[in-house]
């Protein structure tokens, strides 16, 4: 009796095992923006987003740290593999996109770890309304470490913001960013 339930218990295991392998060989590793992501971390995030349904309306890998309201509202470029590549390695994002707002993220940009991007905020005076405003970032931009950017922000290509920046207006292309409030520390040709 004892011999036969090891035998079941091992059958189970070898077929989770099997099934977890068959999901990196045909699923992930078909995707160029999976290739230069450690395996573990894309495990833990698709069990976070299968299994305990956390960012589970994404159809790509998220980090099992961020948190990403309105998906359906991100709009994201053509090319977007350096954007799913930080979507799934860079931890503790808070992403809020509310309905009537949009998130639009050009080719090539990246992000680090605590970024956070709203595109609604409580009004100064009556905390029961919302002020909604879509918030656009740019081609080829660097957004660093704990960022914050609030609704109606547009950054042009080619930004870089400076960690623990706290974005509140628009910016031009060809500059690095940063403070809080941001502004302006240095631009190029």
């Amino acid at each position: 009796m004892i011999s036969r339930l090891k035998l079941t218990v091992k059958n189970r295991l070898y077929l989770v095992n099997k099934s977890i392998s068959n999901f990196y060989f045909v699923t992930l590793l078909k995707k160029p923006h999976y290739l230069y992501i450690d395996n573990s971390q894309l495990l833990l995030n698709w069990i976070v987003q299968r299994l305990f349904r956390m960012n589970s309306d994404m159809p790509f890998s998220v980090s099992y740290t961020t948190r990403i309201q309105g998906f359906k509202n991100i709009k994201l470029a053509e090319n977007a593999n350096s954007i799913k590549t930080s979507f799934a390695v860079s931890g503790g994002c808070y992403f809020t996109i509310f309905d009537s707002t949009t998130l639009e993220i050009g080719e090539n940009t990246l992000w680090a770890h605590n970024v956070c991007i709203q595109t609604g905020n409580h009004d100064v005076i009556d905390r029961t309304k919302h002020k909604l405003a879509s918030v656009k970032i740019g081609k080829n931009c660097w957004i660093g470490n704990s960022v914050t950017i609030l609704p109606g922000v547009e950054l042009g290509d080619n930004v870089t913001v400076g960690a623990n920046s706290v974005v509140t207006k628009s910016f031009p292309s060809n500059c690095v960013i940063g403070g809080c409030p941001a502004k302006i520390i240095k631009q190029f040709n």
